[in-house]
């Protein structure tokens, strides 16, 4: 017996993106966007504005000028970049609380999300990968299903305990086995319910078993090596962080070097803090 339909409940009840954001994101697709209009939308929000202005002058986009205007900072951050940066402020300040299931303490899930985000687009600048969209995104929301299957984890704290003594076990196959849905699937599903594009929510599903992926494969291989590297740097491992498995298609596949990483993974932890000032 498994939690499915319970799980399957909790998703439809899963709180949707707040309107406003909605709306934006709903005209940021347009590609006849106006910079103009969306600084006039934004106004509105002091907050968003706010944060506007700090992510396009932050060390994240190596900005040199800074700019004191919405509309100059949107137009430096473009439209890509400006929804994704509503995407992130509105999901996360639901990654900040406790998971006792997972063994994350407050803020836990939102540093470890951060840095998965900040690593996959420093991996993608490295290999000079510019054609891959929403990498911040999808390396923010990544993990967006643990939030529902926090509760169901500690009712089964027992049987996901066992696992520690196979260390070949793969977390996301128990969770499967146990629960009947697997972090990544609840978190697709709920990306899904907020209509957000395709990429994004095949990336978030298979971003532990990438090489199961018929799309956006680039994506979610740069995905799957950040959350691993997050992992490797003991950030977000809570109790079960290192049950994941490698996939070293995913290296061959991106041509990824050992430098690569260590570079990445340093870039990373200079940026992501910056990053948490904003989101967190």
């Amino acid at each position: 017996m498994t939690y499915l339909n319970e799980i399957e409940k909790h998703i439809d009840q899963f709180p949707d993106m707040p309107p406003f954001c909605q709306n934006l994101i709903a005209y940021l697709n347009n590609p006849d966007a106006d910079f103009k209009k969306i600084a006039n939308m934004v106004k509105y929000d002091p907050g968003l504005t706010a944060n506007i202005l700090k992510f396009s002058n932050s060390y994240y986009f190596e900005a040199v000028h800074k700019v004191n205007s919405v509309h100059a900072a949107l137009v430096r951050l473009g439209t890509k970049k400006v929804m994704e940066l509503v995407l992130a402020l509105s999901v996360s300040s639901r990654l900040l609380p406790c998971l006792p299931g997972y063994g994350f303490m407050a803020k836990d899930l939102l540093k470890h999300s951060i840095w998965t985000a900040v690593a996959a687009q420093e991996l993608a600048d490295i290999l000079n990968m510019k054609q891959v969209d929403m990498i911040f995104t999808v390396g923010l929301m990544h993990d967006l299903g643990k939030l529902l299957l926090d509760p169901f984890i500690q009712m089964e704290r027992l049987q996901f305990n066992k696992i520690f003594k196979n260390p070949k076990a793969s977390f996301e196959q128990e969770e499967r086995s146990i629960l009947g849905l697997d972090h990544a699937q609840v978190g697709a599903m709920i990306l899904e319910r907020w209509q957000l594009s395709p990429e994004i929510v095949t990336a978030v599903r298979w971003h532990h078993e990438p090489d199961k992926a018929d799309e956006y494969q680039e994506l979610i291989y740069l995905i799957h090596l950040a959350n691993m590297l997050a992992l490797s740097e003991g950030i977000g491992t809570g109790n079960y962080g290192l049950q994941y498995i490698v996939s070293a298609q995913a290296i061959k596949i991106l041509g990824l070097k050992k430098h690569h990483i260590e570079y990445a993974a340093s870039r990373a932890l200079d940026k992501m803090k910056e990053i948490e000032g904003i989101l967190g």
